[in-house]
């Protein structure tokens, strides 16, 4: 792994374990944990030489992954954006991947609805994105990896969700008991997500990274196109 990817494991872990030592208020701790990571992570990407068409791409991006998730909010936990922020990850890397996925939230969420929820729900996205990019080889090379990888992020997403509304005091119940509780309620969409990332992985995938390679070919970004698929 590159230099940049262990700074970003070895600060996310830091941040997360100094603040929750720091605070006697758990859900406070892991609030400021996680902006802690998304400031850290913008800053990663600031730091990096970014051209102008690589700024623009971004911007398309998270224009259609934002527009998808507002198209389908009326069918809870069915929408492209992790779909999109996956196939990004792939091609143009971990930094490029957590961006997209941290700025869906905050755009989208600009008409569905902020609050204390946005924060896990663009750590988690971009966390998706930035895991995507570091294994992006064998995402590349195998599409059994890509399925189960998207498949597996549908439930990864709901349960990291699912932890939040336990530490938020959504739920009477406490500890596991209540993470429990809030992942059998979420189980049916939770399997919606994972089922729409298989979907539209098998069916759009070859596609997408064929655009997107063709696309980093036009704009010079040559050294960050995909390889062909061995399956």
């Amino acid at each position: 792994m590159k230099k940049q990817t262990y700074f970003f494991i070895i600060s996310f872990v830091l941040i997360a374990t100094s603040i929750a030592f720091s605070f006697s208020s758990m859900a406070l701790a892991l609030i400021l944990a996680i902006l802690g990571i998304l400031l850290m992570g913008f800053n990663v990407f600031e730091r990096k030489e970014v051209s102008a068409e690589k700024i623009v791409l971004l911007a398309i991006l998270t224009a259609v992954s934002s527009a998808g998730r507002i198209l389908f909010a009326s069918v809870p936990s069915v929408n492209p954006s992790s779909f999109i922020v996956i196939m990004s990850a792939m091609v143009f890397g971990p930094s490029f991947g957590f961006m997209t996925g941290a700025l869906t939230t905050l755009v989208s969420n600009m008409l569905l609805g902020h609050g204390p929820w946005t924060l896990w729900q663009m750590l988690l996205w971009g966390f998706m994105g930035f895991v995507a990019g570091i294994i992006k080889k064998p995402l590349q090379e195998h599409l059994w990896f890509r399925l189960g990888y998207g498949f597996i992020w549908g439930f990864l997403f709901g349960w990291g969700m699912n932890l939040y509304y336990v530490l938020s005091g959504y739920i009477t119940e406490t500890g596991f008991k209540a993470f429990l509780i809030a992942s059998s309620a979420s189980l049916i969409f939770d399997v919606f997500h994972a089922v729409t990332n298989l979907l539209l992985i098998l069916l759009l995938g070859n596609r997408f990274i064929k655009i997107f390679e063709r696309t980093a070919i036009k704009y010079g970004l040559k050294d960050i196109t995909v390889k062909k698929n061995k399956t």
